[in-house]
């Protein structure tokens, strides 16, 4: 957010005002994942695809001049990173769905592990 802050006022601000507002969304996203559990696959989903809008505005405000490549290249491993928490949470929550399990119980290879 502070980097869109810097972009130059009369070309960016369309862009900046979309970037921090998939920004703001995908925070908002993940925060009612987290909060309310039954709705947490559709906003995990939302924040998933605002990863995807993020990559692409980013890509965009790089091709305009709006971010270095360095900027860019660690705006790239942040999102990758996030990416990768979703689609492990992800995988994780269908694991869980599939096997009947609730939400506090453990995983069946955890308690094999302890035996």
């Amino acid at each position: 957010m502070a980097e869109v802050a810097r972009w130059p006022q009369p070309e960016a601000m369309c862009s900046a005002g979309r970037v921090a507002d998939a920004v703001q969304d995908l925070v908002a996203d993940v925060s009612i994942a987290l909060t309310f559990p039954a709705e947490r696959d559709d906003h995990r989903r939302a924040a998933d695809r605002g990863v995807v809008r993020l990559r692409v505005l980013l890509r965009l405000a790089e091709s305009l001049g709006y971010l270095t490549k360095r900027r860019m290249r660690f705006a790239s491993a942040e999102l990758d990173t996030i990416g990768r928490m979703l689609g492990g949470w992800g995988r994780s929550s269908r694991r869980f769905s599939k096997s009947g399990a609730g939400a506090g119980a453990p995983r069946p290879e955890a308690r094999d592990a302890r035996r």
